[in-house]
């Protein structure tokens, strides 16, 4: 397996090497961490930083790799670093493909849901064109998940992609949860109890939702989960979250349809509002992951 994990020198990005360090990858993990120097241009001016100041930082750069690779090979992990000029957004997808990465993980900066609209972000970017799952850390362990599957082919891949991790987020319980969008239960004949969310006269559509959280429940099961089925309906991101709170679950698992940027500030994302609001790490799976027989994966190359 391999892993890129994206440092710069943060306790964010500590956290995030925490998190890699105590999970247990399946044998041969190599692990790259890779810092990227932002060459910021000078407005005033209108020119870019200097050699000098770049060549610093650089330096610098390299003093906090060397630390979170000492302390991940202290754990057994095969570890290499990377310092190179760029968007670290651009240079994580770039090496995540050109390695065919399984898995790139960053820290986050609890920017908040106006700061990421207005000005981006590293992991927003990454959910939207990484070609690999992402995984954004806010604590340095997780204790229970919460799955998120509305039946679309990036989260019906989720129990496949968590086993071919091994043991590293296996024995984690597992909440599976369906989100039915509340528009769609609007009518005469559906109403609910008093707390909202037990439906007494089901809609049939509900219960298609309620169905395909069962079969996800039913698959993480048999590949050795324990793994319990709900279904509720409302706003997804903000049902996810909820349930993840009432749930006490450290680490939310959906998928991402792979919307671009443009159609995203439109129209909104579920696994944007999720990474937004949610206070708990979050991974998601985008687009459809294949399966790799064991040729495919030996000629992949390898870190270097």
């Amino acid at each position: 397996m391999r892993i890129l994990v994206g440092v710069d020198g943060s306790s964010a990005s500590r956290v995030a090497c925490e998190f890699v360090g105590g999970r247990a990858w399946p044998a041969g993990t190599r692990i790259r961490l890779l810092a990227a120097v932002e060459p910021i241009v000078d407005w005033i001016g209108l020119a870019p930083r200097d050699a000098d100041a770049i060549d610093a930082e650089r330096d610098a750069l390299s003093v906090v790799l060397d630390d979170r690779a000492h302390e991940l090979r202290r754990r057994g992990l095969a570890v290499d670093t990377v310092v190179e000029v760029g968007r670290p957004e651009d240079l994580l997808t770039a090496h995540a493909a050109e390695t065919f990465s399984d898995l790139i993980v960053v820290g986050s900066r609890g920017l908040g849901s106006a700061a990421s609209a207005l000005l981006g972000s590293v992991s927003a970017h990454l959910v939207d064109h990484a070609s690999c799952p992402v995984l954004v850390v806010r604590s340095p362990s997780a204790h229970r998940m919460l799955l998120a599957t509305d039946g679309a082919e990036s989260s019906r891949g989720i129990p496949r992609v968590l086993a071919a991790w091994g043991n590293a987020f296996r024995g984690l319980p597992v909440e599976v949860l369906s989100v039915a969008p509340r528009e769609r239960f609007i009518t005469p004949w559906a109403f609910f109890d008093d707390d909202d969310d037990v439906v007494s006269d089901p809609d049939p559509e509900l219960v298609l939702y309620a169905a395909t959280a069962s079969t996800v429940a039913d698959e993480l099961s048999e590949l050795g989960w324990r793994a319990e089925a709900v279904a509720r309906c409302g706003d997804p991101g903000r049902e996810i979250v909820a349930t993840c709170n009432e749930a006490g679950a450290d680490l939310i698992v959906t998928g991402s349809r792979g919307i671009g940027t443009l159609h995203r500030l439109v129209g909104g994302s579920v696994a944007h509002d999720v990474l937004m609001h949610a206070r708990s790490s979050v991974l998601v799976v985008r687009g459809h992951v294949p399966s790799q027989s064991r040729d495919a994966v030996a000629a992949r190359p390898a870190f270097a």
